[in-house]
């Protein structure tokens, strides 16, 4: 099954991540975002002075400007727009250089056979970029303001050396999953900001029939892969990588971008001098992105049937207690790190504890072998007076995986240090292979890993997945969305799943306030923690393991839906999805969807008609556009300006033809040019723009406008 099972094909690297992260409202001191309303936040903003008469003077000026933020930790100078203002929401894997390579290490055909050189295909680049191949892939949170609710929109995936290779198209868009909070083991706070420390792991799926195989029968393990997915039961390709040990502010090291600030008090230098030029000329050469980037370890394997396609699947063990390191780093000096703030040497006292990552486990009782992902699991160490992380694994000792039983622990195997440092690490995504006598021994019992004998890692033997991990709604909108159940790692028909609604707080919803959602199916009822009585719905799954949930818009905001599977009696709802602990109702690891139920703006198509229709003004008609859609997009998303400036008329009226295409709703399901990138436009205000746009191609010439003026399959030539 998956990845764990055999051949595998091994890469390592790094990731660019160039979010735009105007729209972000990390730092709580400066919430310039109204996410709910896909608008700028004015009542905050008036409080700076900037009102919307004189935004567009006040507003770029303001969020540029270093200011002194104390309610964030660490507290420090920064700036509203935060760290990459010209963000283009890119994604693609890092070839810079000799030294940032992201490529095929090697591979295995089975316990004992590693490809680790001679193969064509080792050393071939890894590549994911966007539609039809163009551009990059697309980083979108569904909730901007959170960091459980990442995905990534792409267009094409490919593996390619000279003239060996394969590729194939998007089918499903990745998520964030396992996400990590604590991957960097540190006693030092400020070498983890501003998330640094946080890792995930991202997996997708490729048909079988829309794989492309490039000469593959010169090598062994692109031929292996071939034939695992075309064999009985398979259904394509599955690829899995996880990203960790993030790095900001490293313009000239991971790209060749020559503005180069290290800290937010260059960076605000630099953005000024960026701006004094557009100001002056509208030049946008001094324009720049300011990525993060990623290291990444990732493995290819066969999908087969049962599995989702973008959920990590096997046995499932979360965190249970926190442990500490046998060999905790000596404490050093402490010199200023790349944020500008300074760093606290270590204690030279007892070592802190942390929380290991998820582990996936899966089974192969005929062949005797267990196989553990451990990509997301073991931290590195956040060496103290040092940036980055060297990526030295952090010891914790030998592991020991094993059973728990109503009798206690039974050991089964024991994984030394040496088996996931770093070195073993980056050769095998992760993943460890460990040969049994009597794997079925595995089957009495949950799972669990124990450290230096604490259970730091526990079975949750039902899990509850969806692939349905980012779904937008409109007014009056609905979506219905699978769900597999899974007891130890199989399906589980008939097995029973609670949802509850959550808010983007994480906390759940009560019953006799707004909610964003409404459960359409299911058995409906009500659960009550907390003091807190939320409406729930319960529904069944099918002989596959399969059940569906169905669900209505009532208001703008992002729920958050978890789900609680179970046999028997339904578990008790936890009152808030905190990061933990405990970490088992953690939203780090648990069962949930995210929701985007987006503005109701039903309404303003039919007043921008009136408006028309009783003046027939086109200066009229591109102010309501501008300030009732365009503006928002205008002022956070600043690229925009090396592409159509849309504070415009004019450069906007001359561009209809291409910003047709992207603001369609088609283009927001999946294209990696959809406009805007973040996903926003309602319904409602799209159709505004549409009906603007067919007024500009008609020269204005349009006597009657109504919202069916457009014809079917009419574009702007």
């Amino acid at each position: 099954m998956s990845v764990l099972s055999f051949p595998r094909l091994y890469f390592k690297g790094a990731i660019q991540w160039d979010p735009c992260t105007f729209n972000n409202n990390d730092w709580q001191q400066m919430p310039t975002y109204d996410a709910t309303n896909a608008a700028l936040n004015w009542p905050y903003l008036n409080g700076q002075g900037i009102t919307q008469d004189n935004f567009p003077q006040t507003f770029r000026p303001w969020a540029i400007t270093l200011q002194e933020d104390t309610q964030d930790s660490p507290a420090g100078a920064r700036i509203p727009t935060e760290w990459n203002m010209f963000g283009t929401h890119g994604v693609s894997f890092v070839q810079h250089g000799a030294g940032q390579i992201t490529q095929i290490i090697g591979g295995t055909l089975g316990v004992g056979k590693s490809v680790t050189n001679g193969d064509p295909i080792i050393g071939a680049k890894v590549a994911l970029s966007g539609d039809n191949g163009r551009g990059p892939g697309r980083l979108v949170d569904t909730n901007p303001s959170s960091f459980w609710s990442s995905q990534v929109f792409w267009g094409k995936f490919a593996f390619a050396a000279a003239g060996i290779g394969f590729s194939g198209p998007l089918n499903f868009r990745m998520h964030s999953r396992w996400l990590n909070l604590n991957r960097i083991y540190s006693t030092d706070r400020a070498l983890t900001a501003p998330a640094a420390s946080v890792a995930c792991c991202l997996q997708t799926c490729i048909p079988t029939s829309d794989v492309n195989w490039e000469n593959s029968k010169a090598s062994q393990l692109v031929q292996a892969l071939r034939d695992g997915a075309s064999a009985p039961g398979a259904k394509g390709i599955m690829i899995r990588f996880t990203a960790y040990v993030n790095l900001y502010f490293v313009n000239g090291i991971f790209n060749s971008i020559s503005t180069m600030p290290r800290n937010f008090t260059e960076l605000a230098d630099v953005l000024a001098a960026a701006w004094a030029a557009f100001n002056k000329n509208g030049d946008t050469s001094k324009f720049f992105s300011n990525p993060c980037y990623s290291h990444v370890v990732g493995a290819v394997g066969v999908w087969n049937d049962g599995e989702l396609a973008s959920v990590p699947g096997g046995r499932y063990l979360v965190p249970l207690e926190a442990i500490a390191p046998v060999q905790p780093a000596a404490p050093t000096a402490a010199p200023s790190g790349p944020l500008g703030h300074a760093q606290a040497a270590a204690a030279a006292s007892s070592p802190n504890t942390t929380v290991l990552g998820p582990v996936a486990a899966q089974v192969d009782e005929q062949a005797g072998i267990v196989s553990l992902d451990l990509s997301s699991t073991m931290p590195e160490n956040g060496t103290p007076g040092q940036w980055p992380s060297d990526l030295t694994k952090t010891d914790f000792g030998a592991l020991t995986l094993g059973v728990q039983t109503a009798t206690g622990f039974t050991p089964v195997a024991t994984i030394d240090y040496e088996q996931y440092a770093r070195a073993s690490y980056e050769a095998t995504a992760g993943i460890v292979d460990i040969t049994l006598p009597d794997p079925s021994v595995l089957k009495s019992g949950p799972l669990a890993i124990r450290a230096q004998g604490v259970v730091a890692l526990a079975e949750q033997p039902f899990a509850a997945q969806t692939d349905s991990r980012g779904i937008y709604l409109n007014q009056e909108g609905a979506a219905s969305f699978n769900v597999s159940v899974f007891n130890m790692g199989a399906p589980a028909p008939g097995a029973s799943v609670l949802v509850a609604q959550y808010d983007q707080g994480l906390n759940l919803v009560p019953s006799n306030l707004t909610h964003n959602i409404h459960f359409t199916n299911g058995t409906l009822s009500t659960a009550t923690s907390g003091g807190i009585t939320t409406n729930v719905t319960t529904v069944v799954a099918d002989d596959k393991g399969v059940a569906t949930v169905s669900i209505a818009a009532d208001a703008p905001g992002f729920p958050v839906l978890a789900f609680f599977p179970y046999s028997g009696t339904a578990p008790a709802l936890p009152a808030a999805l905190n990061p933990g602990p405990p970490w088992s109702e953690s939203i780090c690891f648990a069962y949930y969807t995210t929701v985007r139920v987006l503005p109701f703006d039903d309404g303003v198509p039919a007043r921008f008609i009136a408006l028309w229709n009783a003046t027939h003004d086109s200066t009229q008609a591109w102010n309501f556009v501008y300030t009732q859609i365009l503006y928002l997009y205008d002022m956070l998303f600043s690229v925009m300006l090396e592409f159509v400036n849309l504070g415009s008329q004019s450069a906007v009226e001359k561009n209809i033809d291409k910003i047709w295409p992207m603001i369609s709703k088609a283009a927001a399901a999946e294209s990696t040019f959809a406009m805007p990138i973040t996903r926003d436009l309602s319904a409602g205000k799209r159709l505004t723009l549409q009906l603007w746009i067919y007024l500009v191609a008609n020269k204005y010439n349009v006597p009657e406008l109504t919202a069916e003026s457009i014809p079917a399959g009419w574009a702007p030539k």
